[in-house]
Formats: structure tokens, sequence, C-alpha cells
């Protein structure tokens, strides 16, 4: 008999024993997880008699158009089966009635950042379009120096979740971008401080930006999002390399900034119209996500 439910209290060993199955993360980083992020009312669960055989958490976001207009909606995220339930449609199963529940609840889109490259075809063929893109650019610490300075008056400093927020929000205005709340954005700064980095402010020549940045190793820096204005892009990172001195650093961005860096244009995530929700609502792309927690 298979069953469809939300979580309930006292399961999240076999959650947490799917997780590092299914994705491999460390048990440090899934125990933080649950500590700081997992809501039982947000994950639903499929069961194959008694025993929990798939899993898929929806993460309230907004997808904001370019004219301002908020659109509740969900980020699909942890979708995965236990190894021994594949191939049997379940993943498959809780999309669909995972779009269902949402767009009964009046949430318009499903958002999802595929785990690798092979699965946005998967998505794909669930109804999902590519649809949200990333830049990214990747230096080693002798290329980072030789960065052009637009500007050398600048200044890092962590800040709050609630200003991070402000700042994200007024660089993406009139861009079709992912909202996040403050909870989210809070637990983005735990993640970050887990591995050693932050969430900061940046001002260049007077000129406000954002940065989400984790450390990868002690010799390997992402950062996640950086968001100013374009010229001050190398600003930023030249400064960025000077707080974490690392000899590798990854950098993501909206497609819309970075233009003079070198680097590639990516998908990095999908979205779908919800069941009852008009496909022709999904605003005008390419469209930025930024955070997906991974």
């Amino acid at each position: 008999m298979i069953e469809v439910r939300f979580a309930k209290e006292g399961e999240t060993a076999r959650q947490k024993e799917i997780w590092k199955l299914s994705f491999g993360d460390s048990n440090r980083y899934i125990d933080f997880y649950y500590a700081h992020r997992y809501r039982e009312d947000e994950t639903l669960l499929l069961l194959e008699g008694e025993e929990i055989a798939a899993m898929l958490t929806m993460l309230p976001v907004r997808v904001t158009t370019p004219a301002g207009a908020s659109l509740n909606s969900a980020m699909l995220y942890a979708l995965a089966t236990h190894p021994e339930y594949r191939h049997r449609g379940y993943a498959t199963r809780l999309l669909e009635l995972t779009s269902q529940h949402l767009g009964k609840q009046g949430n318009f889109f499903s958002v999802i950042v595929p785990a690798g490259k092979k699965l946005f075809a998967y998505y794909r063929n669930r109804g999902f379009q590519d649809f949200f893109f990333v830049r990214q650019v990747s230096f080693d610490r002798k290329k980072v120096e030789s960065l052009p300075v637009g500007g050398n008056n600048c200044t890092i400093t962590a800040i709050s979740p609630q200003e991070y927020n402000l700042i994200r929000e007024k660089q993406l205005s009139g861009r079709t971008h992912v909202s996040y709340s403050i909870e989210d954005i809070d637990y983005q700064r735990k993640l970050s401080q887990l591995s050693g980095a932050d969430i900061y402010g940046l001002a260049v020549e007077g000129e406000q930006g954002c940065a989400v940045i984790e450390m990868r190793g002690k010799d390997r820096v992402l950062i996640k999002e950086l968001l100013i204005a374009d010229q001050f892009i190398p600003t930023a990172v030249r400064h960025i390399a000077q707080l974490l001195p690392a000899e590798k650093y990854i950098l993501r961005t909206p497609p819309f900034l970075g233009s003079q860096l070198e680097g590639s244009i990516r998908p990095f995530g999908m979205i779908r119209a919800n069941q009852g929700i008009d496909p022709e609502l999904i605003p005008d792309g390419p469209g930025y996500l930024g955070l997906a927690f991974d």
C-alpha cells in the first residue's frame, strides 16, 4: 500500500538515511539542516507499507517579475528516493501530488535546482523548463590579483539577513528573480558561518552590493552570490580575496553581471506552473535564482 502524507515527529532518522544515500552529504551538513531548517509541514513523504521510501521538501519562495509582482511559489528541495525503492515512479508521483497541493494553496510555481546536469532532462520530461541561469567563473589567486579595478574605495562587512534582503531586492529590481524570506537568508547565513565565512554587504565608490560566501575547504572559496553594479564586480572579487585568502575562487553571478570576466552562463534552475495555474503566467526569462542551499 502506498501512502503520501506530511512528515510526523520522530521520522527524521529515516529521512537522513535517504538524504545520505541520495546526495552523499556529510552527516554534519545533514544534521545541520534538520536542526536549523527542517519543518514537518513542508516535508512530503511517500511510504510503501510502513516504510518511508521517498521524500520531498517544499520551501516557500516568491517569484518576482520585472514589474514587481511577487508570486507565491515553492522551491522543491531534497527530492530523493531510497535506493531499494527506485525505478517505481515514486519521485514522479511526489512531484505531481506536490504540484496539485501547491496549486490548491494558491502557489503559482514550482522551482527546482537539479542536483546534476543529467537531471535537467529528467525534469524537462516532467513539465519543467530551463529558466534560471547563472554566470560562473573560476579564478586562481594569481588571476584574481590581475583583475582590473573599477574603484579603490571598497568596504566589506558582515550584515544581518534583513539588511541583506534589502540590498538584494534593490539590486535585482526590474529582473525576474526568486525572492527569499528572512528565515531563508538567515539559514544561508548560518551555512556560510558554519563554513568559516558569512553574508556580506559591500560598498564600492558608494555603490551598495551584497555577497554570500562559503569556504569549501581551507583553500577554496565559493562566492555563491555577488550583486553589485557590473563595473564593480572585479573590484569586489579582489577585495573578497583579501578578506578570505585562498588558492581558488568560484564566482556565481546573475547572467547579466560579470560580462567583462571569462566564464560561462549555464542553466541553474527550472520552473513549472503548478496544477490549476495557467502556464502562460510564467514570466519572461531568463530568471535568476541564486541561493539553492546546495
